[in-house]
């Protein structure tokens, strides 16, 4: 088992927000994590990053308890994080944005030529604006670097948040592709918080929904989900 997540709890000031929480990813593998917005999917990647104190449970990786690392060591396990804000440095360039994951004294040996080179060939497009400012780009090409930086580092599991929101049809479609070489080509586990199913199915495995902190469902059949009136209702018709 790569991640597993057991018998979560977690609050926010007082507010739970994660109710016994259980959800597992093996290497290599893609699963999704559905639900309308509120419902718990960004506490559920946060817990995983150590930036969500728990009330209760484990987070084991590799076999690992990391329940009480801090997140900068869970990055240097191999778990990378691209968050719905991207939270990219508008005055950085692209490139610079990307590179800044590979920064430190612990990755002083690493070849950075080699790591842009393996995040081009998963975002071929990338080449043309790598020397631009990541405030001049796009949604669509902003969303390409901060996935990029979380997959320089060459890690285990990446975590998606709402990957495909804001985007061109043209730009979901290549962001699908993308996700399908980082789990063939690259061998690494992706899991991606969605609230709207018809952006993951095709390129999931298996597909939690969750709903107010607690996992309600969990399928490896999108199809018996749309077919699901009450689940469906639930996530909002997505």
């Amino acid at each position: 088992m790569l991640l597993e997540l057991a018998d979560i709890d977690a609050s926010i000031e007082g507010v739970t927000v994660l109710r016994d929480v259980n959800a597992e990813i093996e290497q290599a593998e893609s699963v999704a994590i559905v639900g309308r917005n509120g419902a718990g999917k960004t506490s559920t990647f946060r817990t995983i990053m150590g930036m969500r104190q728990l009330d209760r449970g484990t987070v084991t990786f590799h076999g690992e308890d990391i329940t009480n690392y801090e997140t900068h060591e869970r990055k240097r396990l191999g778990i990378g994080f691209a968050p719905e804000d991207r939270r990219l440095i508008s005055k950085l360039t692209a490139q610079e944005n990307i590179e800044m994951a590979l920064w430190g004294d612990d990755n002083a040996d690493i070849d950075v030529d080699q790591r842009l080179s393996m995040v081009l060939d998963v975002f071929p497009a990338m080449e043309e604006f790598l020397d631009r400012a990541a405030g001049k780009l796009s949604g669509g090409q902003q969303q390409m670097v901060a996935v990029a930086r979380a997959l320089v580092a060459q890690p285990d599991l990446v975590l998606l948040d709402e990957p495909f929101e804001g985007l061109a049809p043209s730009i979901k479609k290549d962001l699908r592709e993308s996700i399908e070489v980082i789990r063939n080509e690259l061998g690494a586990s992706v899991f991606i918080a969605e609230s709207q199913l018809s952006h993951v199915q095709g390129v999931v495995d298996r597909i939690y929904v969750i709903e107010r902190g607690e996992i309600i469902a969990e399928t490896d059949d999108p199809q018996g989900i749309e077919e699901d009136e009450e689940l469906m209702q639930i996530i909002g018709g997505g």
